[in-house]
């Protein structure tokens, strides 16, 4: 009698144990499709928590140097004019430009600005090596180099963007108020209603509009919030979690702080977002 009985709970433990893990994995299907999608999930999320830790450690005081990121892939023709004029308005600025896997000219655009001292430092990835979201995978890779510069601030232009004038000088001032934690410098039609003005602020002579979220086509953080909140995701996809501007506005709204909206640069014409070019 007492065998029979093991045996029964024993199948049933089994067939508990057997639904659930089918179970699982029918969940997972379909965020794990493969094991090389699995690998990838697991590496860049270990990845992203070594760079925040390694950031965040290197950075107990601020430094001098100011950098500037550039994530591009195969749009050299606009990827120039962007990079000249940051160094033609910020020449004391570090560039990074970061190349996520161009097939076009790209490679050579970048040997001759290293060459002309207009960009600082190349990260160069070959193609298809990238995996989901580029940009901020990009951004990430040159949160990396920053690191090891300590530097006081990190602005990032996307690569169809042109400034129209200096920036750096006006950012650090406008950072200083604390309810200041980041400053987008692109501001059009669009992202005037994407991204409304919800308070303006006198400070140092200054009017500032305020928002509670921003666009990620140009923004400029200071040492504070490089801590506070280290290099985004870029293994989540194209979702509020994975894509650096809504990244950074649930950051901000976590913490009750706004951006700061100052209009330096503007988009060329006739471009297509990289967003939109490689995510469906």
């Amino acid at each position: 009698m007492l065998t029979a009985v093991l045996i029964a709970v024993l199948v049933t433990l089994v067939v508990v144990i057997g639904t659930s893990v089918l179970l699982f994995l029918k969940l997972q299907r379909s965020h794990w499709r493969t094991l090389d999608a699995m690998q990838r999930w697991v590496v860049g999320s270990l990845s992203s928590i070594e760079t925040r830790l390694r950031f965040q450690s290197g950075l107990d005081a601020p430094g001098t140097t100011d950098v500037v990121v550039v994530v591009t892939r195969d749009r050299s023709a606009l990827l120039e004019p962007c990079l000249r004029s940051i160094h033609q308005h910020e020449p004391g600025a570090h560039i990074i430009a970061v190349d996520v896997g161009s097939t076009d000219d790209t490679a050579n655009v970048l040997q001759r600005l290293v060459h002309e001292r207009v960009v600082s430092t190349t990260i160069n990835h070959a193609p298809m090596s990238v995996a989901q979201w580029q940009k901020g995978y990009g951004i990430h890779e040159a949160w990396r180099v920053a690191s090891m510069l300590h530097p006081r601030s990190i602005t990032v232009v996307d690569d169809d963007m042109v400034v129209r004038e200096p920036f750096l000088a006006a950012c650090a001032t406008v950072c200083e108020h604390a309810d200041v934690r980041v400053v987008a410098l692109h501001r059009d039609s669009t992202q005037e209603k994407n991204h409304p003005v919800v308070k303006t602020i006198e400070h140092d002579g200054m009017r500032i509009e305020l928002g509670a979220t921003f666009n990620g086509a140009a923004f400029h953080m200071p040492l504070t919030t490089l801590h506070a909140w280290g290099p985004p995701p870029y293994n989540e996809g194209k979702t509020e979690s994975g894509v650096e501007d809504w990244y950074y506005s649930r950051a901000l709204e976590q913490e009750g702080k706004h951006a700061a909206f100052l209009h330096r640069v503007d988009e060329q014409a006739d471009v297509t977002s990289l967003r939109d070019a490689v995510i469906p």
